[in-house]
């Protein structure tokens, strides 16, 4: 079996898709990793594209095509509950690695590092909207470490994630199995080791599953997320949300932590919903 599964989430990216696939098979690796590609019911010629990979690379290439559109996070839980090897990388269909020598060079800091769970490295960001580049991680280098907790505050790329495959992601709720969600879940159990060495690139394109939203809505889903990751977590280490607002710290006072942060929840809701309607 392969020491590492690479997960390739796509949906409509038939002009990117082909870059990521390139991307992922040009790492070189002293051992065997799979490339799972879940493809969540594309109809722009995107399966047509994953389907001919999976034909060039017999067994090493899988092409997953669900037959209705199923989501995002339900479209990645259900892919990576058929995984078991070792480890697991993660890519969208519309970024893509740029370093052959990734998956070896985490593969070989986890194998180091048994204590973690966890291997980010930098990200190169490019804004198709703005034509701005900047890097995901802003440390100086004489202040990067080895090790991160969760404690940290670290923020670490998808496209640059290498999980030890220890979660049972069956018992998790669908919305917890992506981004923010797992990356928290996993520094709540082992700290992250990293690397500071660029090594994949994230495109900003405006029209993915997150960057295509309006600010409405991103507002209004990090809040409900964030409410039902909190309690998921039955309100541990909660602090380090809206820790500057005055109103949770006072509800959270009166009222105790978790009603304090219900009553919270629906009243911030209640004002972004009041905030932009008030904009139409």
């Amino acid at each position: 079996m392969p020491i590492l599964t690479v997960i390739l989430l796509t949906y409509n990216h038939a002009g990117t898709v082909e870059a990521a696939l390139n991307s992922i098979l040009m790492q070189k690796a002293e051992y065997e990793f799979d490339v799972h590609v879940l493809d969540d019911c594309s109809n722009d010629g995107t399966s047509e594209i994953c389907s001919q990979y999976q034909s060039r690379h017999p067994g090493m290439v899988v092409h997953c095509r669900n037959e209705l559109n199923k989501g995002v996070t339900r479209n990645f839980k259900e892919g990576v509950m058929r995984v078991g090897s070792k480890y697991l990388a993660f890519l969208e269909g519309d970024d893509v690695w740029t370093d052959p020598e990734k998956l070896q060079l985490q593969i070989d800091m986890l194998e180091a590092h048994p204590e973690c769970n966890l291997c980010g490295h930098n990200v190169a960001m490019y804004d198709h909207v703005t034509d701005e580049k900047s890097v995901f991680v802003k440390i100086r280098k004489e202040d990067v470490k080895a090790v991160y907790h969760l404690s940290d505050n670290i923020a670490i790329h998808p496209s640059s994630r290498v999980y030890r495959n220890v979660i049972d992601f069956s018992k998790l709720p669908n919305f917890m199995v992506l981004d923010t969600h797992i990356y928290r879940l996993f520094l709540m159990s082992a700290p992250c080791c990293y690397i500071d060495r660029v090594m994949s690139l994230y495109n900003k394109t405006g029209t993915g599953y997150w960057t295509g939203m309006c600010k409405k809505d991103k507002k209004i889903m990090t809040l409900r997320l964030r409410y039902a990751s909190l309690k998921y977590y039955d309100f541990q280490h909660e602090s380090e949300f809206y820790a500057r607002t005055f109103s949770l710290r006072m509800l959270k006072f009166l009222f105790g932590v978790r009603l304090g942060w219900k009553i919270f929840y629906r009243l911030e809701m209640g004002r972004l919903k009041l905030k932009y309607a008030r904009r139409k």
